[in-house]
Protein backbone atom coordinates (compact mmCIF):
# COMPACT_ATOMS: atom_id res chain seq x y z
CA UNK A 1 0.00 0.00 0.00
CA UNK A 2 1.34 3.47 -1.21
CA UNK A 3 1.68 6.21 1.33
CA UNK A 4 -1.67 8.68 1.83
CA UNK A 5 -1.93 11.50 -0.54
CA UNK A 6 -2.46 14.71 0.56
CA UNK A 7 -3.81 17.29 -1.29
CA UNK A 8 -3.84 21.59 0.34
CA UNK A 9 -5.81 23.99 -1.45
CA UNK A 10 -4.87 27.86 -1.52
CA UNK A 11 -2.71 29.67 -1.53
CA UNK A 12 0.79 29.15 -3.25
CA UNK A 13 3.39 31.98 -3.73
CA UNK A 14 6.89 33.64 -3.05
CA UNK A 15 7.93 34.97 0.73
CA UNK A 16 10.48 37.60 0.83
CA UNK A 17 11.71 37.02 4.34
CA UNK A 18 12.95 40.49 5.57
CA UNK A 19 14.95 40.59 9.03
CA UNK A 20 16.11 44.00 9.58
CA UNK A 21 18.06 44.78 12.36
CA UNK A 22 16.67 45.91 16.02
CA UNK A 23 18.12 49.28 15.90
CA UNK A 24 16.52 50.51 12.35
CA UNK A 25 15.35 54.07 11.92
CA UNK A 26 13.19 55.55 9.73
CA UNK A 27 13.49 57.11 6.07
CA UNK A 28 17.49 55.38 6.24
CA UNK A 29 18.90 53.14 3.90
CA UNK A 30 19.84 49.76 6.43
CA UNK A 31 21.12 46.24 5.55
CA UNK A 32 18.88 43.59 5.63
CA UNK A 33 19.18 40.22 5.52
CA UNK A 34 16.22 38.62 3.06
CA UNK A 35 15.47 35.22 2.01
CA UNK A 36 13.42 34.44 -0.61
CA UNK A 37 11.05 31.17 -0.07
CA UNK A 38 8.28 29.28 -1.29
CA UNK A 39 4.97 30.62 0.82
CA UNK A 40 1.29 30.70 1.50
CA UNK A 41 -0.85 28.32 3.35
CA UNK A 42 -1.02 25.78 0.69
CA UNK A 43 2.71 25.15 0.12
CA UNK A 44 3.33 25.65 3.74
CA UNK A 45 1.04 22.96 4.67
CA UNK A 46 2.12 20.51 1.99
CA UNK A 47 5.88 20.99 2.46
CA UNK A 48 5.08 19.65 6.35
CA UNK A 49 2.87 17.17 5.08
CA UNK A 50 5.59 15.68 3.04
CA UNK A 51 8.19 16.05 6.15
CA UNK A 52 5.87 14.00 8.16
CA UNK A 53 6.06 10.96 5.48
CA UNK A 54 2.84 11.29 3.47
CA UNK A 55 2.59 12.44 -0.41
CA UNK A 56 1.94 15.70 -0.70
CA UNK A 57 -0.13 17.97 -3.54
CA UNK A 58 -0.45 21.75 -3.56
CA UNK A 59 -3.51 22.90 -5.97
CA UNK A 60 -3.77 26.81 -6.84
CA UNK A 61 -3.81 28.97 -9.51
CA UNK A 62 -0.60 29.24 -11.33
CA UNK A 63 1.67 31.90 -13.38
CA UNK A 64 4.12 30.80 -15.42
CA UNK A 65 6.20 33.53 -14.94
CA UNK A 66 9.64 33.36 -13.66
CA UNK A 67 8.94 33.65 -10.00
CA UNK A 68 6.60 31.30 -10.51
CA UNK A 69 9.25 28.87 -11.93
CA UNK A 70 10.75 29.21 -8.94
CA UNK A 71 8.30 28.50 -6.74
CA UNK A 72 7.64 24.98 -8.57
CA UNK A 73 11.16 24.24 -8.55
CA UNK A 74 11.33 24.64 -4.59
CA UNK A 75 8.60 22.63 -4.00
CA UNK A 76 9.47 19.76 -6.23
CA UNK A 77 12.82 19.73 -4.25
CA UNK A 78 11.10 19.44 -0.97
CA UNK A 79 8.89 16.36 -2.54
CA UNK A 80 5.78 18.49 -2.97
CA UNK A 81 3.51 18.07 -6.14
CA UNK A 82 1.90 21.83 -7.61
CA UNK A 83 -0.99 21.64 -9.79
CA UNK A 84 -3.06 24.45 -10.65
CA UNK A 85 -4.35 25.85 -13.81
CA UNK A 86 -2.40 28.27 -15.71
CA UNK A 87 -3.89 31.76 -15.18
CA UNK A 88 -2.90 35.47 -16.66
CA UNK A 89 -1.38 37.62 -13.82
CA UNK A 90 1.55 36.44 -11.98
CA UNK A 91 2.56 35.05 -9.02
CA UNK A 92 2.35 36.49 -5.76
CA UNK A 93 4.71 37.59 -3.02
CA UNK A 94 4.33 38.26 0.54
CA UNK A 95 7.06 40.67 2.09
CA UNK A 96 7.63 39.21 5.43
CA UNK A 97 9.45 42.03 8.19
CA UNK A 98 10.36 40.20 11.00
CA UNK A 99 11.07 42.48 14.03
CA UNK A 100 12.30 41.23 17.53
CA UNK A 101 10.07 38.88 19.55
CA UNK A 102 9.73 36.88 16.97
CA UNK A 103 6.71 38.99 15.79
CA UNK A 104 6.30 39.79 12.08
CA UNK A 105 4.45 41.93 9.81
CA UNK A 106 3.24 40.42 6.50
CA UNK A 107 2.43 42.38 3.18
CA UNK A 108 0.97 39.89 0.71
CA UNK A 109 0.36 40.04 -2.90
CA UNK A 110 -1.71 37.04 -3.71
CA UNK A 111 -1.27 37.95 -7.36
CA UNK A 112 -3.38 34.67 -9.04
CA UNK A 113 -3.75 32.70 -6.31
CA UNK A 114 -7.05 34.47 -5.37
CA UNK A 115 -8.28 33.70 -9.37
CA UNK A 116 -8.28 29.89 -8.95
CA UNK A 117 -11.60 28.95 -10.58
CA UNK A 118 -14.04 25.93 -10.24
CA UNK A 119 -13.82 25.55 -14.21
CA UNK A 120 -10.18 25.44 -13.83
CA UNK A 121 -9.94 21.99 -11.60
CA UNK A 122 -9.09 18.61 -12.74
CA UNK A 123 -10.84 15.46 -11.61
CA UNK A 124 -7.53 13.65 -11.73
CA UNK A 125 -6.11 16.47 -9.23
CA UNK A 126 -8.27 14.62 -6.60
CA UNK A 127 -9.41 11.46 -7.52
CA UNK A 128 -6.19 9.74 -5.38
CA UNK A 129 -6.33 11.87 -2.46
CA UNK A 130 -7.25 10.55 1.60
CA UNK A 131 -7.47 14.53 2.49
CA UNK A 132 -8.66 17.38 0.83
CA UNK A 133 -6.98 19.97 2.73
CA UNK A 134 -8.67 23.76 2.65
CA UNK A 135 -7.13 27.06 3.23
CA UNK A 136 -9.25 29.50 4.68
CA UNK A 137 -7.63 32.47 2.38
CA UNK A 138 -9.15 30.34 -0.21
CA UNK A 139 -12.62 30.55 1.18
CA UNK A 140 -12.46 34.31 1.67
CA UNK A 141 -13.36 35.73 -2.19
CA UNK A 142 -14.80 34.64 -5.51
CA UNK A 143 -13.88 32.80 -7.42
CA UNK A 144 -11.57 30.93 -5.56
CA UNK A 145 -14.32 30.62 -3.07
CA UNK A 146 -16.47 28.58 -6.06
CA UNK A 147 -13.81 26.46 -6.65
CA UNK A 148 -12.99 25.57 -3.00
CA UNK A 149 -16.39 23.91 -3.07
CA UNK A 150 -15.82 22.41 -6.54
CA UNK A 151 -12.40 20.56 -5.24
CA UNK A 152 -14.36 19.46 -2.21
CA UNK A 153 -17.12 17.69 -4.64
CA UNK A 154 -14.12 16.15 -6.67
CA UNK A 155 -12.28 15.09 -3.36
CA UNK A 156 -15.54 13.51 -1.87
CA UNK A 157 -16.66 11.78 -4.94
CA UNK A 158 -12.76 9.92 -4.91
CA UNK A 159 -13.97 9.17 -1.12
CA UNK A 160 -11.16 11.45 0.75
CA UNK A 161 -12.08 13.50 4.14
CA UNK A 162 -11.93 17.59 3.91
CA UNK A 163 -10.27 19.43 6.59
CA UNK A 164 -10.12 23.41 6.53
CA UNK A 165 -8.26 25.72 8.61
CA UNK A 166 -9.02 29.01 9.71
CA UNK A 167 -5.81 30.62 8.67
CA UNK A 168 -6.56 33.73 10.46
CA UNK A 169 -8.44 35.37 13.16
CA UNK A 170 -8.86 38.88 11.02
CA UNK A 171 -10.33 36.97 8.12
CA UNK A 172 -13.20 35.46 9.62
CA UNK A 173 -16.47 36.78 8.62
CA UNK A 174 -20.54 35.47 9.17
CA UNK A 175 -19.36 34.62 5.32
CA UNK A 176 -16.58 32.66 5.67
CA UNK A 177 -18.35 30.82 7.84
CA UNK A 178 -21.04 29.84 5.96
CA UNK A 179 -19.16 28.97 3.29
CA UNK A 180 -17.11 26.30 6.39
CA UNK A 181 -20.30 25.05 7.10
CA UNK A 182 -21.28 24.50 3.53
CA UNK A 183 -18.18 22.43 3.23
CA UNK A 184 -19.12 20.11 6.47
CA UNK A 185 -15.35 19.54 6.75
CA UNK A 186 -14.62 16.35 8.58
CA UNK A 187 -11.86 18.69 10.21
CA UNK A 188 -11.33 22.07 11.16
CA UNK A 189 -8.27 23.66 12.37
CA UNK A 190 -8.36 27.07 14.07
CA UNK A 191 -6.14 28.58 16.98
CA UNK A 192 -8.39 29.69 19.90
CA UNK A 193 -8.57 33.83 18.77
CA UNK A 194 -9.85 32.48 15.28
CA UNK A 195 -12.28 29.91 17.20
CA UNK A 196 -13.82 32.83 18.85
CA UNK A 197 -13.56 34.84 15.96
CA UNK A 198 -16.28 32.28 14.38
CA UNK A 199 -18.11 31.96 17.13
CA UNK A 200 -16.57 28.79 18.16
CA UNK A 201 -16.43 25.76 15.57
CA UNK A 202 -17.72 22.81 17.22
CA UNK A 203 -21.08 22.55 15.21
CA UNK A 204 -18.77 22.86 12.14
CA UNK A 205 -16.81 20.05 12.06
CA UNK A 206 -16.51 16.46 12.87
CA UNK A 207 -13.53 16.81 14.63
CA UNK A 208 -12.01 20.46 15.55
CA UNK A 209 -8.82 20.78 16.57
CA UNK A 210 -7.69 24.18 18.64
CA UNK A 211 -3.59 24.24 17.27
CA UNK A 212 -2.31 27.16 19.75
CA UNK A 213 1.10 26.46 20.53
CA UNK A 214 1.65 28.14 23.80
CA UNK A 215 5.39 28.04 25.55
CA UNK A 216 7.28 26.71 22.42
CA UNK A 217 10.74 28.09 21.73
CA UNK A 218 9.57 29.74 18.63
CA UNK A 219 12.65 31.30 16.86
CA UNK A 220 10.21 32.17 14.19
CA UNK A 221 6.31 31.62 14.49
CA UNK A 222 5.88 31.50 10.96
CA UNK A 223 3.90 28.34 9.65
CA UNK A 224 3.55 26.32 13.02
CA UNK A 225 -0.17 25.74 12.90
CA UNK A 226 0.20 24.78 9.29
CA UNK A 227 3.02 22.39 10.50
CA UNK A 228 0.47 21.13 13.40
CA UNK A 229 -2.03 20.42 11.05
CA UNK A 230 0.00 18.68 8.55
CA UNK A 231 1.31 16.21 11.60
CA UNK A 232 -2.25 16.09 12.19
CA UNK A 233 -3.99 14.63 8.82
CA UNK A 234 -0.73 12.63 7.91
CA UNK A 235 -1.39 10.51 10.92
CA UNK A 236 -5.29 10.78 10.28
CA UNK A 237 -4.59 9.59 6.96
CA UNK A 238 -2.39 6.85 7.86
CA UNK A 239 -5.18 4.90 10.08
CA UNK A 240 -3.63 7.15 13.45
CA UNK A 241 -6.99 7.75 16.18
CA UNK A 242 -7.12 12.01 17.11
CA UNK A 243 -5.00 11.52 20.08
CA UNK A 244 -2.02 9.90 18.30
CA UNK A 245 -2.82 12.46 15.57
CA UNK A 246 -2.49 15.65 17.83
CA UNK A 247 1.13 13.98 18.88
CA UNK A 248 2.45 13.86 15.50
CA UNK A 249 1.05 17.58 15.12
CA UNK A 250 2.82 19.18 18.12
CA UNK A 251 6.25 16.62 16.98
CA UNK A 252 5.65 18.80 13.66
CA UNK A 253 4.97 21.84 15.02
CA UNK A 254 8.43 21.93 17.65
CA UNK A 255 10.18 20.88 14.64
CA UNK A 256 8.90 24.46 12.86
CA UNK A 257 9.14 26.44 16.33
CA UNK A 258 12.81 25.42 16.31
CA UNK A 259 13.73 26.32 12.91
CA UNK A 260 13.57 29.96 10.86
CA UNK A 261 11.46 30.60 8.77
CA UNK A 262 8.12 28.69 8.06
CA UNK A 263 9.24 25.25 5.80
CA UNK A 264 11.16 22.05 7.02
Amino acid sequence: MSDPLLVTLGDVLAVALITPPADVMPQASTPVETRLLVGGQAAISACWIAEAGARARAVSARSYDRLGDFVEAELADRGVELQGPGTDGRTGLAAVIRTPGAGRTALTDRGVCRLLTAEGLREEWFEDADILHVSGYALLEEPSADAAERAVSLARAAGAQVSVDLACADIVTPLLRERISRIEPEIAFATAAQAEAIGGIDDVADLPVITDRDGLPAIDPMGVPDAYAAGFLAAVAAGADADDAAELGRQMADRCAGVEGPLP
